[in-house]
């Protein structure tokens, strides 16, 4: 039973009993109509008083249940109105304080939290440029890769730990290449067999790297697989479809895109229309499909339509 209903019951058997004395004693002497006149007389008001006595009583704490539901929401700062100076006004004193300083703590909170995140991606940013310090012919690429990533985990709705997942794996995608000689890495012909080996490790040394940091945890499967084929003939596992994970899958179609659309040493930047025949021919092969038909959606949205065609081609 409601607060408000229990207050008006008890008030009623409380004024029920003198009323029921009243009306005896009257009845007793003679005058029923009066008793019982007398009698509801004192039962209505004793009904009235009780509904305004309930009414003040459970308003204020009707108000703290629903503060209390918004904090619990996440809503800091809420306040609730005091009234007068009763135990009740005290206690709406207590929970307006709390909730402030929920909502300066929360604040405050959210400040370090932005701190953190951004010094996390500085601190990437780094050792994004560590490997383009070795391999000066992909200089932008992790930049360009993470942001295209992240565009295209949109387009698949990805949730927002996967998409930094993607931002850090793009960005981290190729750290293991700091582990692989420069004489390799700058080579302007076509590399020998041996030196293809120590190329195809680069993504097993990056995982190894960021291993143990929990930073990058959610990064470190696109960090290992992102060379690993949908057909499964791709390195370091020989993982094939789903097996292989989403961030991973999302990575290898964005970094592909970047790769061809790059001038190297030993290839020309394609154009896109090109590029756009050669993911066609990959699809189901070494991309995912659903990441491949994400992606040009993607380069559809960013080209302002000028994908059109193609994808309906593709």
């Amino acid at each position: 039973m409601r607060l408000r209903h229990q207050i008006l019951v008890l008030s009623l058997a409380a004024a029920a009993v003198p009323a029921a004395v009243l009306g005896a004693q009257l009845a007793t002497a003679g005058h029923p109509a009066t008793a019982l006149a007398s009698a509801s007389a004192a039962l209505a008001f004793a009904a009235a008083l009780a509904a305004a006595f309930a009414r003040g009583l459970v308003q204020p704490v009707a108000d703290l249940v629903r503060g209390a539901l918004d904090i619990a929401r996440g809503r800091f700062g809420r306040q609730v109105g005091v009234r007068g100076r009763s135990e009740l006004a005290d206690l709406a004193y207590t929970f307006n304080y709390m909730s402030r300083e929920l909502e300066r703590q929360d604040a405050e909170n959210r400040r370090l939290i932005g701190a953190l995140e951004r010094g996390a991606l500085d601190t990437v940013r780094s050792l994004a440029g560590a490997i383009d310090a070795k391999d000066t012919y992909t200089r932008g690429h992790n930049e360009r890769v993470a942001a295209l990533a992240v565009e295209v985990g949109r387009e698949l709705g990805c949730d927002e730990r996967a998409l930094l997942a993607l931002r850090y794996g793009g960005l981290l995608h190729d750290v293991g290449k700091i582990g692989i000689p420069e004489p390799v890495l700058k080579k302007t012909i076509p590399l020998t067999e041996p030196e293809m080996e120590l190329m195809r490790a680069h993504p097993a040394i990056g995982a190894e790297i960021v291993r143990g940091v929990e930073l990058f945890a959610d990064a470190l499967p696109a960090i290992r697989s992102h060379h690993e084929r949908w057909d499964g003939r791709g390195y370091p596992d020989g993982l094939a479809g789903e097996a292989i994970p989403l961030v991973a899958r999302i990575v290898n179609a964005a970094d592909t895109w970047d790769a061809c659309t790059s001038s190297r040493p030993y290839q020309r930047a394609l154009e896109p229309d090109e590029v756009v025949g050669i993911l066609a021919r990959l699809r189901g092969a070494q991309i995912d499909p659903s990441v491949h038909d994400a992606l040009l959606a993607v380069l559809h949205r960013r080209s302002g339509g000028a994908f059109g065609r193609l994808r309906g081609a593709a």
